[in-house]
């Protein structure tokens, strides 16, 4: 049996706010190019956030939250987006990082630079990057190669916080850039 150890949030620095289990049902799903005509999707997520760490790597030390994500297109059962990855936070340098999977194969590692009580939060990531980068199938990339992911989250008070992310992708079939935004309105359950 395992034993959980307990964190102080004060560690956590920005990330402190999000520990627990989340919910939005405003959801927009949005994506267009120049050769395709705009499609919105309304969908409805929740999120769960878990405490992590210390997580040492030599010198340096870092704390995060381990975390799951779903969103399901309103009305229906069965989800159309699903994440697995980790928020960290490391205090020495005020780094904040995201680096997470799809349930495509994606794999995105997104960071940024905050302050220890941000109430915002912004993370990139650029599929040439060799520091936050993007990472995925040949097969997916013939098809759409995400190259660019950009995140934020606002901290509205201490039981709601909004976000916004945008990927640009490369139709492999003529060039195309797409621009896919999601954006959503989230609640603190627990």
């Amino acid at each position: 049996m395992q034993h959980q150890q307990t964190i102080d949030p004060a560690r956590l620095g920005p990330l402190s706010q999000l520990v627990g289990s989340w919910e939005g049902d405003t959801g927009h799903d949005d994506y267009s190019s120049i050769t395709t005509n705009p499609v919105e999707t309304k969908y409805r997520e929740t999120t769960t956030f878990e405490p992590v760490g210390p997580i040492k790597n030599g010198s340096r030390e870092l704390y995060g939250l381990r975390y799951t994500t779903s969103a399901w297109p309103t009305g229906e059962d069965r989800p159309f987006h699903q994440e697995l990855g980790y928020w960290l936070w490391s205090p020495k340098d005020h780094q904040i990082v995201r680096c997470f999977t799809n349930q495509n194969g994606v794999t995105i590692h997104a960071g940024g630079h905050c302050e220890d009580d941000s109430h915002h939060i912004e993370m990139m990531a650029n599929a040439e990057s060799d520091e936050y980068g993007i990472s995925s199938s040949p097969s997916l990339n013939e098809g759409h190669k995400m190259l660019s992911y950009k995140f934020e989250l606002d901290m509205l008070n201490d039981k709601q916080f909004s976000y916004t992310e945008e990927t640009h992708l490369k139709n492999g079939a003529n060039e195309d850039v797409l621009v896919h935004k999601d954006r959503n309105a989230m609640t603190k359950l627990f």
